[in-house]
């Protein structure tokens, strides 16, 4: 057989007015003009992609604040390790955001950052010694709070922020567990026995540990039965937060709560495709919206919550 090209003589164009618009020129963006505020900036941003994305999340959270009801934040360890914990800390205070879960790493990072006033790291010369994992106040500390919240029934998150705030630590003001505890927000920690070093320390009692970390995923659920017409934003968490969200939200349901038109984001700029898909696509149906700022945390999050709270003005404390 031959191929011979095709001759486009008599293809049939369609007129320009007859093409469907995305945007217009009000969605594009303009230079932003020196000595401008933090408004101008944010009118300078063009109003598709993730400039749309984050203005559609900034009106869900200035909104749902408005009506009274749910922003949850789950925070992984990189949260922490971005200096980001003073923006979350005075976002509870500002009642901004109503909930917070947090993985055992980010728990972890927070007390470390409250003791010091310091982002620690762990070295490559300390496994090779044993000493990988073996840090004595902070698994001190975390293990004496959970084995003293167990015996009254406390979670993680409210027993470790009791300790925090008793103790009267020098960088206090930094720390999101002990601001939630102090403000009555409630916050769950999700520890991984094994994974999260201080499970590892000699203070740790498995069933102390396993009883407080049940309490605080019935609390996780108790946020997600709630939260009917909120938002819930998953920070740099691919595999633990997206799951425990599912499974909570599908807790509430099993018993007989409803659990609708949800905003919910992934900002992460390497988030997995299934934390995309649990969070943005599972996670905020029926009726809901979800988004992916697949951006860095460090920047996207104070972005966020600056144009939220521009846009409240004198609605928040």
């Amino acid at each position: 057989m031959t191929i011979r090209p095709l001759s486009f003589s008599s293809l049939r164009t369609v007129p320009i007015s007859e093409r469907k618009a995305d945007a217009d020129e009000h969605d594009f963006g303009s230079p932003y003009q020196s000595g401008g505020s933090l408004a101008d900036f944010l009118c300078s941003l063009p109003n598709l992609g993730a400039g749309g994305d984050l203005f559609l999340l900034r009106d869900a959270i200035a909104s749902a604040h408005r009506a009274g009801r749910q922003v949850i934040v789950g925070c992984g360890g990189h949260v922490m390790d971005s200096g980001l914990s003073p923006l979350l800390a005075k976002l509870i205070e500002q009642k901004v955001v109503t909930g917070v879960a947090l993985t055992g790493e980010a728990l972890l990072q927070d007390v470390e950052i409250a003791m010091v006033g310091k982002v620690l790291r762990y070295r490559d010369q300390d496994l090779r010694d044993g000493r990988f994992c073996m840090t004595e106040e902070t698994g001190r500390l975390i293990n004496d709070a959970i084995n003293m919240g167990a015996t009254e029934n406390w979670g993680v998150g409210k027993s470790v922020g009791s300790k925090l705030v008793d103790a009267e630590l020098p960088h206090l003001e930094h720390s999101v567990v002990a601001t939630a505890f102090r403000c009555g927000v409630p916050l769950a920690v999700h520890p991984m026995i094994g994974a999260d070093t201080f499970t590892l320390h000699p203070q740790a009692h498995g069933e102390s540990l396993g009883t407080a970390a049940m309490y605080d995923f019935r609390l996780l659920a108790g946020m997600m039965a709630g939260a009917s017409g909120g938002v819930i934003i998953n920070v740099s968490s691919s595999v633990v937060m997206p799951r425990l969200f599912l499974q909570a939200v599908d807790a509430a349901r099993n018993l007989g709560k409803k659990v609708e038109d949800l905003t919910t984001a992934v900002i992460d700029p390497a988030a997995s495709s299934s934390s995309v898909a649990d969070i943005v696509g599972r996670l905020s149906q029926p009726g809901g919206r979800g988004v992916w700022l697949s951006g860095p945390d460090e920047i996207l999050l104070p972005l966020l919550f600056g144009a939220v709270l521009d846009s409240l003005g004198g609605d928040v404390d």
